[in-house]
């Protein structure tokens, strides 16, 4: 439990470090929007919105430098290059399937928010066929997290059901996490297709702890595109080139690149299925093993491009999970839209 608390102490500590100054930082900012109305349900995990702020000037302060040279001992990656740091801000909301029901539903997935910032640093290997991502996030869960009225406001904006259930949500907490996620190239299921498009397959593996949930999760990645660096799919934010266009799509204006890829995740904690530990919060037993599978578009306008941003893009994403809990009634599979629209500065 000690090592755990020191862990978890570190994740809300490495989301606070000072940066050193940099007056003019290169950065990419992007929106991203996911929610399952476009799939007819309104459940589960319902919604998510996340602002975030990527900066590829390397303003990493001493002991930034310190506990991230710490950690990439641990997971091999000492001699990688910086990449990129980014720091988010976001809101993540969780129902049960009838959001109408103002009682509680014991067997039903229990209502929670989660209001949180994060910050990840992506390191890139020397030859450039791998990239490893740490990664620390600190929020609120309960009504803290605001996730009631925002949910509200938002289907009274949109005329759709008021949900009645969230004075039975998952209650007040400091939610912390840290992970480590490290994407590698796998050379020999890549190459070219016809012309100049190309086939990159990549694996990765991600570990998370901390009082948000703890969990480990492996997966492979297809992307079908042109211009792709070897692993892929790149981050979104990091691809917008300024050399000519060269696309995949039938419209000069717009490039595109298509990714697929599947997950299995082997899950120790969830609190948004069980609760605070030893609180007397709304809980289901949940599913150790989850598995998703998710389809991809990512659109770049190259001519979009200004004298202040670079060329904007957006990026479409459906992500298909497995039940996640058990229950006397089947638990349906559930699918999740993203969408994430950003450029470059």
């Amino acid at each position: 439990m000690r090592v755990i608390g020191s862990l978890l102490a570190l994740s809300a500590f490495l989301v606070m470090l000072p940066c050193s100054g940099q007056e003019t930082p290169a950065t990419a900012g992007f929106l991203v929007w996911e929610n399952d109305s476009r799939f007819n349900t309104d459940r589960y995990y319902t919604n998510g919105i996340q602002f975030v702020s990527r900066s590829t000037e390397d303003d990493r302060s001493a002991l930034t430098r310190r506990w991230l040279g710490t950690a990439c001992r641990l997971f091999g990656c000492g001699d990688a290059r910086f990449l990129f740091s980014q720091h988010s801000l976001g809101q993540l909301m969780y129902t049960p399937g009838d959001i109408t029901v103002a009682a509680p539903q014991p067997l039903d997935r229990p209502w929670a928010g989660l209001l949180y910032v994060e910050r990840q640093w992506l390191l890139l290997a020397p030859d450039g066929a791998s990239i490893t991502t740490l990664t620390a996030q600190a929020g609120v869960t309960g009504r803290l997290s605001l996730a009631e009225p925002a949910q509200k406001l938002f289907h009274r904006i949109l005329d759709r059901p008021r949900p009645q259930g969230w004075d039975h949500q998952v209650g007040n907490t400091l939610a912390v996490l840290v992970s480590v996620e490290r994407r590698s190239a796998w050379p020999g299921l890549s190459g070219d297709l016809v012309g100049d498009v190309q086939l990159r397959t990549a694996g990765h593996w991600r570990l998370a702890l901390g009082r948000i949930m703890s969990y480990a999760a492996g997966g492979v990645s297809v992307t079908i595109g042109k211009n792709l660096p070897p692993v892929a799919p790149a981050p979104p934010g990091i691809v917008n080139r300024l050399g000519p266009l060269d696309t995949i799509c039938l419209r000069r204006w717009v490039q595109c690149t298509l990714v697929l890829g599947a997950e299995a995740r082997g899950v120790a904690y969830n609190l948004f299925l069980e609760g605070r530990p030893w609180k007397d919060d709304p809980g289901v037993k949940p599913r150790r093993w989850v598995g998703e599978l998710s389809a991809g578009l990512r659109l770049d306008f190259p001519g979009t491009r200004g004298r202040e941003h670079g060329p904007w893009f957006a990026q479409l994403r459906a992500i298909r999970r497995s039940a996640e809990f058990r229950a006397p009634l089947p638990v349906p599979r559930h699918t999740v839209a993203s969408l994430t629209l950003g450029t470059d500065f």
